[in-house]
């Protein structure tokens, strides 16, 4: 039986104030989920927010003992692209920080540079489970239609949403948008489109081969800035992916030809039709980002959209990591967890599911945590009042990095003071 909200956040408050003075803590006969699996009915033991005990290795007392059963325990979730922390309200540009105009800063942009640990939308989704997340920049579009001339939009960063929100890499990949959008900035050619980027790869190449002349100026022209080629240095020698965001099958087949051509680190992103070609893709052994809720043709480069996509890729053998709930991604980045239910709903095996937005990010992305609920570890989990994928079930008990996090947000003080007022109206 579900209680409303308001009684849920008022229990939820008193919890977290108990446990955040609590040095250990049992939960006991909770469901574990992991990547591989779930442990049903098991004790979890935390010690100083390292995980101490699960199941038989689970001391008896601690300072809190939560009963957890009917109950369930996840990784804290990733969400695997977002502009969290670099956008607060997004018709306001003073407040939006994921793109630039400036077309000498593409591949050079560094969006960690902007990330406000301040945001009001971080307590907002860490309260629903949400510990990490990746900003992925974009492309600029300014009013006239045109933008930065290129398809690089930046550097990719690894945040990490604890009660000191940080960045934990601020370089985990370079983003190419070789989607439509991406295409209309250099010439509305998808041909256009890999001479861009051949280009630049092949300058990036040059420069990084003979730096001390290019910085000397002796060197032939090149299409980007000097800032731009020293980003892309670590891309062309397969030191850090170049991550690429787009849709079409066949435009998928050309960027993993691409990839192999310059001996790249890939990962795809949208990847709508990446059913089509996922043979292809898993022989490459190439990482994908979806948001398996996206099943609409809402485009040309997208007519093949179907919403067991996650499923076919999964039946191929290719890593998946998920976004979700499409322009959700960021103010409602927690959402992803809807998207993977909706997964498993058209297909997917759960426990992939629970992978692709735990454990498969984590090690992707080189987090300091596994993404998985293991002895050993630097407690990073949440205890679901239900299933995990079930919409309906809510975030108890957040701990991100070993502590807890309080369930505290702008979006609840607000609901709760306006229903302080509706209830003194009703007296």
């Amino acid at each position: 039986m579900k209680h409303n909200s308001i009684t849920i956040s008022v229990f939820l408050a008193s919890l977290v104030s108990v446990v955040c003075s609590a040095d250990s803590i049992l939960i006991k006969n909770a469901d574990i989920y992991n990547a591989l699996g779930m442990s049903a009915q098991t004790h979890l033991y935390l010690d100083n927010g390292i995980i101490s005990g699960l199941g038989d290795s689970a001391p008896t007392s601690a300072d809190m003992i939560i009963e957890g059963r009917g109950m369930s325990v996840t990784a804290g979730l990733f969400n695997a692209a977002t502009h969290i922390g670099t956008v607060e309200i997004e018709q306001i540009e003073q407040t939006v920080d994921f793109y630039s105009d400036n077309q000498a800063v593409t591949a050079s942009l560094k969006l960690a540079d902007a990330f406000n640990p301040r945001s009001t939308l971080i307590p907002h989704n860490r309260t629903h489970g949400l510990s990490h997340a990746i900003l992925m920049p974009e492309l600029s579009f300014n009013t006239m239609g045109s933008g930065s001339g290129s398809l690089f939009a930046g550097q990719v960063a690894l945040v990490q949403l604890g009660n000191q929100p940080r960045v934990v890499n601020d370089s985990v990949a370079v983003a190419v948008d070789y989607s439509e959008a991406g295409i209309s900035q250099v010439g509305n050619s998808r041909a256009a489109g890999l001479a861009h980027l051949r280009q630049a790869l092949t300058d990036a190449q040059h420069f990084a081969a003979n730096k001390a002349a290019a910085m000397a100026g002796n060197h032939r022209d090149y299409m980007l800035s000097h800032a731009d080629l020293e980003a892309l240095g670590p891309v062309v020698k397969g030191t850090k992916p170049l991550l690429v965001k787009t849709h079409r099958a066949s435009d998928i087949s050309n960027i993993l030809q691409l990839a192999a051509d310059y001996n790249l680190t890939l990962i795809l992103s949208g990847a709508t039709e990446a059913w089509m070609v996922a043979d292809q893709i898993a022989s490459a052994g190439v990482s994908v980002i979806i948001d398996p809720i996206n099943n609409l043709p809402i485009s040309y480069e997208s007519l093949g959209a179907r919403i067991d996509n996650a499923q076919l890729l999964a039946e191929a053998g290719v890593n998946m990591l998920f976004t979700g709930m499409d322009w959700h991604s960021t103010h409602n980045a927690y959402l992803v967890r809807q998207s993977a239910g909706n997964a498993v709903a058209n297909g997917l095996d759960k426990f992939a599911a629970i992978a692709a937005m735990t454990r498969n990010p984590a090690k992707l992305f080189g987090a300091e945590v596994s993404g998985t609920i293991k002895l050993g570890e630097v407690a990073d989990l949440v205890l679901w009042d239900g299933d995990p994928l079930e919409m309906t079930s809510e975030a108890k008990l957040v701990i991100i990095n070993g502590e807890v996090i309080p369930m505290q947000s702008r979006s609840l003080q607000l609901r709760d003071r306006y229903y302080k007022r509706l209830q003194a109206l009703q007296q």
